[in-house]
């Protein structure tokens, strides 16, 4: 008789994410984000989940080594968290000192007058959360 051994294995994300509405195009929300945080976002290569589903990736490091990765929720094929059609953009942020620096981060992003709304979102109840976790390899 056959053995079946299955792994569990449920992988902790190491980011917290923010959600974003806005109307106006990423290359814009980008350059508002650089002026106001004095951030410096530069564009990569879209980040692909399915053959054919691609999205904007845009990332920034701060001075404190904080990595930011702006991501685009839409695209022709579809939604990268199809549960949070609604939403523009999601902020995905690698800080450890997060939680300290959450409420002053949002309030500067308010600051921001075409951004509508800003919400975090609770990485644990989403199941597109592993959508995050980005491979940056070089071939």
């Amino acid at each position: 008789m056959k053995k079946k051994f299955i792994l569990n294995c449920d992988e902790e994300l190491e980011c917290s994410v923010l959600a974003i509405n806005s109307h106006i195009k990423v290359y814009k929300l980008c350059w508002q984000m650089n002026n106001v945080l004095k951030l410096n976002f530069e564009k990569k290569n879209d980040l692909k989940v399915k053959e054919d589903l691609f999205f904007s990736r845009h990332q920034s490091f701060s001075e404190n080594g904080v990595e930011y990765n702006l991501l685009a929720n839409h695209s022709k094929k579809g939604c990268l968290i199809p549960t949070q059609k609604s939403v523009n953009f999601f902020l995905c942020i690698k800080n450890d000192f997060w939680e300290k620096e959450k409420k002053e981060f949002i309030n500067k992003l308010k600051e921001i007058k075409d951004i509508l709304l800003i919400f975090e979102l609770k990485t644990n109840s989403t199941k597109y959360m592993h959508r995050f976790i980005f491979n940056d390899t070089k071939n």
